[in-house]
């Protein structure tokens, strides 16, 4: 009697349409890169891996235990740049100064690296996000040994806000850590520059662009705050704020002291130990768009303020 060749077909058949329809492959070959696609991970699935390099806040490498090595972007978040001209100010809201960003930038690179850099994590990429960015990143979740989602803890320490323009299975938990630490002023949601950057010195700590009312009319409601986060105080005479503009205020004989803030308003009034008044009969503060630079007395820029 001949063997049945036709049902071994059809069941060899039925299991390759299930493996396609998981998002299961297998794996056919490894360059050591991985980066060019030459494994597929099954959405959900956890995979061992060891850190072996932080790019930065989101992005880091990887090595699997045979070999081949991953760039990971992590999934559903994104952390401001480390440089301030890789940031949009537009995008987390409420702080547009990219020297600020940019410190928390620094800020969240520091915490992905003491947390998962030459350690053992696992990653769980997913389906709705789909397995690559167009630079070819993987993107995934990545959990510590003990179980620590990493998107989770940078968005809870708001070092990270939720990248919304991707589809990914965590996006409401996601969306809610964020609007926590948002609400209590965690992390870069603060305002205020971080203590590594406030060591550094003075500091543009806000701008009140846009007065109550007519800003003709209330022209001290438009004002600039500088924050001194040195451990003493520094003298700014001669230091300079200036706009995009083309508008700029020398100050004079003036020393702000640690952890101090001085408001430059606008419009006319009688300068305190706190608030100085500029004197300028008319707006300076564009309210759609403007930027506003602080320069030391060698004409250094020292911090950006931008909107």
């Amino acid at each position: 009697m001949k063997p049945c060749i036709l049902p071994a077909l059809l069941l060899a058949a039925l299991i390759t349409a299930i493996l396609l329809f998981t998002g299961c492959t297998i794996q056919t070959g490894n360059s050591g890169h991985g980066d060019s696609g030459t494994i597929r991970f099954i959405p959900g699935t956890p995979y061992p891996c060891q850190v072996v390099h932080v790019t930065d806040g989101d992005t880091l490498r990887v090595m699997f235990p045979g070999g081949s090595e991953e760039t990971v972007r992590i999934v559903g978040i994104d952390t401001p740049e480390v440089t301030p001209g890789g940031n949009d100010p537009s995008l987390f809201a409420g702080v547009t100064d990219p020297w600020v960003l940019s410190a928390w930038g620094e800020e969240a690179s520091s915490i992905l690296h003491r947390e998962v850099e030459g350690r053992e994590v696992t990653i769980i990429t997913d389906r709705s996000a789909g397995e690559r960015d167009r630079y070819g990143r993987l993107l995934a979740y990545v959990h510590t040994a003990d179980g620590t989602d990493i998107g989770e803890l940078l968005l809870s320490q708001g070092l990270a806000r939720v990248y919304t323009r991707e589809s990914f299975g965590r996006k409401t938990h996601y969306l809610a850590l964020q609007d926590e630490a948002v609400r209590n002023r965690i992390g870069v949601w603060s305002g205020a520059a971080p203590c590594s950057l406030q060591r550094a010195g003075i500091f543009i700590a806000s701008v009140h662009y846009d007065a109550a009312g007519d800003d003709r009319i209330n022209l001290n409601d438009e004002y600039v705050v500088l924050g001194n986060g040195a451990a003493g105080p520094v003298t700014l005479t001669g230091w300079q704020v200036r706009d995009s503009d083309g508008f700029s205020y020398t100050l004079t004989e003036f020393s702000l002291s640690p952890g101090g803030r001085l408001v430059l308003h606008t419009g006319t009034g009688t300068d305190t130990a706190t608030e100085i008044f500029m004197g300028s009969p008319s707006p300076v503060l564009n309210n759609d768009a403007d930027t506003v630079t602080l320069y030391d007395a060698a004409g250094t820029g020292i911090s950006r303020f931008a909107w």
